[in-house]
């Protein structure tokens, strides 16, 4: 018969070596999936998404039913705080709107102003009845905007900020788009622009631009510009003030 002799010392360091070896195996394992995976989700994100998006929008395109010759009241919310520098220049923009007069409100909510914001929108009321100024406690953009809203009584709500300025076409197409009753939410598309008008676009951002622009075409938009946009009065929410519409009101109204 044979004798089996057992060393308990070299047994028990071979049974610490291969514990050691297949941790170490499971840690190196768990790295390079957490790296091929970020990676992989980085690419999807800047690459596969947007080729996507691009190719999906011209297999399946959903066209905007817009009436170009719709002309619902309008409710235009300019929400400001601290503003004197702009607010002037922004109500004239809008009073010069092609888009007719007697249907056109536009309310400038200020977020409790301290400079001369409220006193230059009332000098503008007094002189053109289609301005109003509403004077709000302090709260934040979104919290001026709900309570505009919530004063005002056009068919249609548009917001801007008191920095943007709008095309003379702006609001005509809008809410034209809003005629297609399948239409919640449309944006315009922002262009930004220094004092003296020459054009600050970087690469990215026209990237952006030509991103949302494929999105809208398959009939959504995970989020927009808060300089321009429209929606019917009966799709307005009012969101938590902490969040704002940009992102809210599009996933929201899918």
């Amino acid at each position: 018969a044979s004798e089996v002799v057992t060393i308990p010392g070299l047994l028990l360091q071979a049974r610490d070596l291969w514990g050691k070896n297949a941790t170490y195996t499971r840690t190196v394992l768990l790295v390079m999936a957490l790296f091929w995976g970020s990676l992989g989700a980085l690419a999807w994100t800047h690459a596969g998404y947007p080729l996507a998006a691009s190719l999906l929008a011209r297999l399946r395109p959903r066209p905007v039913r817009g009436d170009d010759a719709a002309e619902p009241t309008v409710s235009v919310i300019v929400a400001a705080h601290n503003e004197e520098m702009v607010i002037e220049r922004r109500l004239e923009n809008l009073l010069a709107l092609d888009y007719p007069p007697e249907r056109l409100e536009l309310v400038v909510a200020s977020d409790a102003s301290t400079d001369r914001t409220n006193e230059l929108v009332c000098a503008v009321a007094a002189r053109e009845p289609r301005v109003r100024l509403l004077d709000c406690p302090r709260g934040g953009k979104v919290a001026a905007q709900n309570r505009a809203v919530r004063e005002t009584a056009g068919e249609v709500v548009a917001f801007s900020d008191a920095n943007a300025t709008w095309a003379p076409d702006a609001l005509r197409l809008l809410v034209a788009a809003l005629a297609d009753q399948d239409v919640a939410y449309v944006c315009g598309q922002l262009q930004l622009q220094s004092a003296d008008g020459s054009n600050r676009e970087g690469v990215y951002w026209r990237y952006e631009m030509w991103l949302r622009d494929q999105e809208s075409r398959l009939g959504s938009i995970p989020g927009g510009p808060g300089s321009s946009y429209a929606l019917a009065r009966g799709a307005y929410v009012e969101v938590d003030p902490r969040w704002g519409p940009a992102l809210s009101f599009p996933s929201r109204m899918v």
